[in-house]
This record gives structure tokens, C-alpha cells and sequence, in this order.
């Protein structure tokens, strides 16, 4: 019999991690030697390299290559991470960080993206330093951008060798929503930021300081080609922040149903905000489109792969309400009250759209029953996600409000999304217990059945966000059978459930605040020791809702105290709080100093015009 207990419960091999730690080491290595000898003179690699980014992107090779370098990292993460993804939900744990083939992509993308900022450090040396380039001592100087993108990637692989201490304590949590797989995705994420405060940076030094606007047509399509970057790179930043609801889009979400509005109007208020104020008419539009191309991709990776695929949300009509909120409060004219105004419609109609779409794609679909609570969650997270949108597109543009102003918006902005965040994590355990009858529809060893369902209350599952029993980890498509009611606490499957080998199952509740499940059948894992016993699922059984991390994150340690528990995510905690505020202090530097003319020779331009 397969069992899940060919991979390790607990931190990766040693063997694996020591090929990482030479490969990481070594790369890194390499990289600072080509950087110190781009910088003596002894090798043109990077001249040459930066020379033909350049001439694509219409832009200095310092903003150039890092950028293009970004690109290609980001979108291995993002395709790796789907894979990754499914084939966790496939499969269960895997053997070690080398021995997942979702991971490859994803640790060439994380060092690929830390290696972009390197090397605009490498390119920057010797080019007229703009205003708000950063001095790091030593005669080095880099743009923000470039420093940022150092600063989101180095808190992405720091995630790496937490992560391994994290189940070495906790035990395997296969899940994205663990703190650790955050930072890796939040990391990589927001990267994209740093890229697009390079474009920004570079366009201005592309610029003579006291000379005329260029004209001509090949100064218009210049002029368009730099709009495209800017709204392609926001449009990849929202694919990365919805990644966050990547369980959803499977059918398998750990936290309740609220966090799914939550975020996607929270993402697309702030992308399509700051991709219409930075990227002019139909910003918005185009970052949507963006973000559908990229998506779609990454949807694709794990079906090529043979893995279980997933929906996505559609977006398009938060992409569309920006646009119009740009006709009632111009962007540049009335940036907050823009901010506001693109907020609350992202809030409101789009998640009137989305909770349509979800009963055309989605897994889960949202029901009534939600509404009470995820409409004024989806508002107010709109409104915080409109305003910070508002002020990353005026750091970009160096027209931030007064500091004040700019401090209290975000500030107020971040500590609403908490709010929301902490509301969205309180859970209750369901008082009830389910009677569960089993018809074979084909004996074992590849035994499958029909399941009846009998709640206790039987009003348990009234005005539920989901009711659906889950198999997955069989080692093929996963099954989420959303039950079709037959009478009052009487539910029934819509197709046969698989009971064998390494298939887990179990049924599913979220009501309101109470999130819970009853296994129903577990397989054999004797690396998780008492808790790893097999759970059989017998013709007729009467089991009672308890908390579905017990199932969902079977491999997690339970034995842990608490203290240690509220410690690790204390860390954790404050590594965030440093990441965000580093982002936000970069985005401030760019915002507060990048208008300033750089200082030139009389009568020459920045170097980097000559590209």
C-alpha cells in the first residue's frame, strides 16, 4: 500500500539543504565577483548585457537589466509555485525542497530576483547619481529601486532556513498559509515594487535636465512603451497577490471564506489604483490585462504537469470601476479623494462581480450567508487598498502629499487591513457531529462510495459559507463535492468518494465564525507517530466537528506549548512589520527626493542617455 509516509514529517534532509547552501553560496559568490569586476574593468559581461536590456526597454542599464533580470525570476516563482501548489494538494509533503520538481522554478526565480538588485548595484557604479539613490559607503552608490529589490528578496530567502526550523519545531504544515511560505511570497511579491521604482528612476535620468520634450513619432512610441512596463508590472504584482488565495481557487482553503473577498478587493483596489494614477488612461485596464495573461499561465503549469488545476478570480469588473473612479476625481488633480472613490467601488461592485463569477468557476462558491459579514469587510478593505494604491502611484510619480498626510493615510490604511485581518482569523469550533452513511460503489483495494449525511442540529449547516466533503492528497485530481441537500440536516454526495490508498477525506463546515470538519478517512503515516494512526470509514459512523486543522494540517505538532507558539509568530511578526516598513520608506524616499534635477555639468546629460 502507498502511504504518505514516504516523506518526512518534519525539516528537510541534510543533504538537501547543504546542495542549497553550496548552490546559494556559490551563486552568490559568483554574482559579488562579476559585480567588483564589472566595476575594475575587468570584464564587459555586464556592459553588454545592460546594453541590449537598454535598447529594449528604453532605459538606462542600470533600470534595464535588473528589471528584465526580475521579470524572468517572477514569473518562475509564479509558475513553480502553482505547480508547487497542486502538487501538494496531489501528493501531500514532499521529500525536501530538491524534491519537489514545483520547487525548482521557484528557488532559481528567489535567487534570480536578489541577483537583480545586485547587479543594478554592479551597473549603477560610475553613472550620474539621481536624487534619491541610496549611499551605501565605500564610493557605492545604487538607485532605491535597485535597493529595494535587494531588501524584498533577501526577506523572501530568509523565509528558506526559517521555514526548515519552523517544521523542525511545528512539524510539516503543507499549506500556503503558514508564516514562513508568506514571507517567501510576500518577499517575491512586492520585489515588484523595487522594479517599478527602477522604471521610474530610469525614466527620469533617460531625460535631459533643462531640455525641451522630445517629439516625433519615435519619441511618441517611446513614451507608450514605457506606460506598457509600467502597467505589465503592476498587473504581475496583482497575480502575485492573489496567489495569496491560491487554496481558495483549489478548494481548499485553511482559514474561512471571508479572507477571499477580503483580499481580492484589498489587491485590486490597490494594483488597478496605482496602475491608473502611474500609468495614465487605461491603466487600470491594462494591468488587468496583465494580470489575466500571467494567470493564465500559471493556471496551466500544474495541468501540464498532470497535477489537480485551479480557478481564478476574475477582477475585471474592480479594473473597470478604477477606470471610471478616474473620471470623477482626476488621479493626479485629487489623488486621495481618487483613492477613495476607486476604494469603495472595488469594494462594493466588485464584489457584486465576484460573487457571480465565483458561482460560474470557483470551487467554493460564496453564499448568501456571507454576505453580512464579507460585504462591509470587502468595502473597507477597498478603501485601504484604493489609498495605498493612490500613494504608491505618487511615490512613483515623486508628488507624494505633504508627510503628515502621507504618514496618516498609511498608517491608517495598514492598520485597517490588520483589523480586518485579525476579525477574518477569529474562529469557533461547530457544536454539532455528523452521522455519515456509506454505499460502496466499488470495493477495495480501489473502494469508493455515495455518502449520506446527517447533521446534529440539523440546522448546523443553515446559511453555511460551504458544506463539501474534501479528498485530496490521492495522488491525482482532488475531489471537492460541494453536497446536495435532500431535507433539513440531510445532505447527500453529487459523485462517488474515494476511500483508498493515500486519499484523505473529510467533511467540511464553515457557518459564520465556525470553521470545523469531521475526518472521515485518513491513511496510515507512521512518521507522525499516535497521530498517524489510520482512521477507517466504515459503512455508518457518527463523528463529531472538530477543528479542521487536524485534518487539514495532520502533519502539524500538537504537543507544542503555547508560549512557543506565540513566540514564533511574534518573530515572524516583526519581520514584517520591518518588511513593510522598509517598502514604505523606500516608496517615501523615491516619493519625496525623485524630483529633484540631478545635479550635471553645464551643457551635458546623464550618462545613461546615450542608450
Amino acid at each position: 500500500m502507498i502511504s504518505a509516509a514516504a516523506s518526512s514529517a518534519g525539516g528537510a534532509p541534510l543533504d538537501q539543504l547543504a546542495v542549497m547552501a553550496a548552490l546559494y553560496g556559490g551563486g552568490s559568490a559568483a554574482l559579488l565577483w562579476l559585480v567588483e569586476a564589472h566595476r575594475r574593468g575587468r570584464t564587459r559581461l555586464l556592459v553588454r548585457a545592460g546594453a541590449a536590456a537598454a535598447f529594449v526597454f528604453r532605459l538606462p542599464p542600470w533600470a534595464a537589466l535588473p528589471t528584465f533580470i526580475g521579470i524572468v525570476s517572477l514569473l518562475a516563482v509564479m509558475c513553480g509555485g502553482f505547480w508547487d501548489i497542486g502538487y501538494h494538494i496531489d501528493y501531500g509533503r514532499d521529500d525536501g525542497p530538491l524534491g519537489n520538481p514545483g520547487h525548482w522554478p521557484m528557488l532559481f526565480g528567489f535567487f534570480g530576483s536578489f541577483a537583480a538588485g545586485v547587479l543594478c548595484l554592479g551597473l549603477a557604479h560610475g553613472q550620474e547619481p539621481g536624487p534619491a539613490w541610496v549611499r551605501l559607503g565605500g564610493g557605492w552608490r545604487m538607485p532605491v529601486g535597485g535597493a529595494l529589490m535587494i531588501f524584498c528578496s533577501a526577506f523572501g530567502l530568509a523565509a528558506l532556513p526559517l521555514d526548515d526550523v519552523w517544521h523542525r519545531i511545528f512539524g510539516q504544515d503543507v499549506t500556503l498559509w503558514s508564516p514562513t511560505h508568506f514571507m517567501l511570497l510576500g518577499g517575491a511579491t512586492f520585489s515588484v515594487i523595487g522594479m517599478a521604482m527602477l522604471v521610474s528612476e530610469g525614466g527620469r535620468a533617460r531625460r535631459r535636465p533643462a531640455g525641451p520634450r522630445a517629439e516625433g513619432i519615435g519619441a511618441t512610441i517611446g513614451r507608450v512603451w514605457i506606460r506598457i512596463q509600467r502597467v505589465a508590472l503592476l498587473g504581475g504584482m496583482l497575480v502575485g497577490m492573489e496567489a495569496f488565495l491560491a487554496e481558495y481557487d483549489w478548494g481548499v482553503p485553511l482559514y474561512r471564506a471571508v479572507w477571499q473577498p477580503l483580499f481580492h478587493a484589498a489587491s485590486a483596489a490597490l494594483v488597478f489604483t496605482a496602475a491608473r494614477a502611474w500609468g495614465g488612461r487605461g491603466g487600470a485596464l491594462g494591468a488587468w490585462g496583465i494580470y489575466a495573461i500571467v494567470r493564465l499561465l500559471a493556471t496551466l503549469m500544474p495541468v501540464l504537469a498532470g497535477r489537480s488545476p485551479s480557478a481564478m478570480p476574475l477582477l475585471l469588473a474592480s479594473a473597470l470601476c478604477v477606470e471610471l473612479a478616474a473620471i470623477a476625481a482626476a488621479p493626479r488633480a485629487r489623488p486621495l479623494a481618487f483613492g477613495v472613490i476607486a476604494g469603495l467601488a472595488c469594494g462594493t461592485v466588485g464584489f457584486a462581480a465576484e460573487y457571480g463569477w465565483s458561482h460560474l468557476v470557483m470551487p467554493l462558491p460564496w453564499q448568501p450567508g456571507m454576505i453580512a459579514e464579507a460585504l462591509p469587510t470587502s468595502i473597507a478593505a477597498g478603501l485601504a487598498g484604493g489609498m495605498l494604491g493612490t500613494l504608491l502611484a505618487c511615490g512613483l510619480r515623486s508628488d507624494l502629499p505633504p508627510p503628515r498626510t502621507t504618514r496618516a493615510v498609511t498608517c491608517g490604511a495598514l492598520a485597517l487591513l490588520v483589523a480586518l485581518g485579525v476579525n477574518a482569523a477569529i474562529k469557533e469550533t461547530p457544536d454539532a457531529r455528523a452521522t455519515l452513511v456509506l454505499t460502496d460503489t466499488r470495493p477495495a483495494p480501489d473502494r469508493e462510495a455515495m455518502a449520506e449525511v446527517r447533521l446534529d442540529p440539523p440546522g448546523a449547516a443553515d446559511d453555511a459559507n460551504w458544506l463539501y466533503l474534501l479528498g485530496w492528497q490521492g495522488r491525482r485530481d482532488r475531489v471537492v463535492d460541494r453536497l446536495e441537500r435532500v431535507r433539513e440536516g440531510v445532505y447527500r454526495s453529487t459523485r462517488a468518494i474515494p476511500l483508498n490508498r493515500t486519499w484523505k477525506v473529510g467533511l467540511r463546515l464553515q457557518n459564520g465564525r465556525g470553521r470545523g470538519a469531521v475526518p472521515v478517512r485518513l491513511p496510515p503515516d507512521p512518521e507522525l507517530g499516535a497521530r498517524g494512526a489510520e482512521l477507517r470509514a466504515p459503512a455508518k459512523f457518527t463523528r463529531t466537528f472538530g477543528p479542521d486543522s487536524a485534518i487539514m494540517l495532520r502533519e502539524q505538532s500538537a504537543d507544542r506549548a503555547a508560549w512557543l507558539w506565540m513566540t514564533a509568530i511574534g518573530v515572524i511578526f516583526a519581520f514584517y512589520a520591518v518588511f513593510v516598513a522598509g517598502v514604505a520608506l523606500g516608496v517615501g524616499r523615491l516619493g519625496r527626493r525623485g524630483a529633484k534635477p540631478a545635479s550635471v555639468a553645464s551643457g551635458s546629460t546623464v550618462q545613461a542617455n546615450s542608450y
